[in-house]
């Protein structure tokens, strides 16, 4: 296991909105699931501040409803591989801790093959990040700079503000 981050998004709700912000933190954790030495790294986040500029048409509209991060909003490293050809997958998956509303849904998607032996394939489309494990993407060899990208929706000015998070979790499982 390496790095851990607290990185995050923020946002706040509807009209009247100066000086109110509510906050969305994604920390990052990461688990290796290993027979050798494969071991998992990220690095990074998503911090978004959404207030009265978000309303969709002016005063009196709903807030825009998806907002994304930039394409390297993680950077993940896979490396401990014994050669180019020993094959791994990227697990990802949330841990609810209450500071989450149930209209918001979280996903994540692969936008670059980093550098490295090996290969990287799947993951180019977005997947929902659920509490359990769903396949990211998976690849081969050591691998540095996998960019990764966050998507929410579900946001409205129905939703309080208030200071949201989640955490997420890579895992890397060793594929015989």
């Amino acid at each position: 296991m390496a790095n851990t981050g607290r990185p995050g998004f923020r946002a706040a709700r509807g009209l009247n909105l100066m000086g109110r912000a509510t906050l969305f933190w994604v920390p990052l954790l990461l688990f290796s699931l290993r027979a050798h030495a494969i071991d998992i790294s990220a690095a990074g986040g998503w911090s978004e501040t959404i207030d009265q500029f978000d309303l969709a048409s002016g005063a009196g509209s709903n807030l825009t409803d998806t907002y994304e991060s930039t394409t390297g909003g993680t950077g993940i490293d896979v490396s401990g591989c014994t050669d180019d050809a020993d094959n791994w997958r990227v697990d990802v998956r949330r841990i609810d801790d209450g500071d989450w509303h149930g209209d918001f849904v979280l996903y994540a998607k692969r936008t670059s093959s980093g550098d490295g032996g090996g290969s990287v394939s799947g993951g180019l489309s977005y997947v929902e990040i659920t509490a359990a494990d769903t396949e990211l993407f998976s690849g081969s060899g050591n691998r540095t700079g996998i960019d990764v990208q966050y998507k929410l929706t579900g946001m409205s000015v129905e939703i309080a503000p208030d200071n949201y998070g989640q955490i997420v979790v890579f895992t890397v499982v060793d594929v015989p």
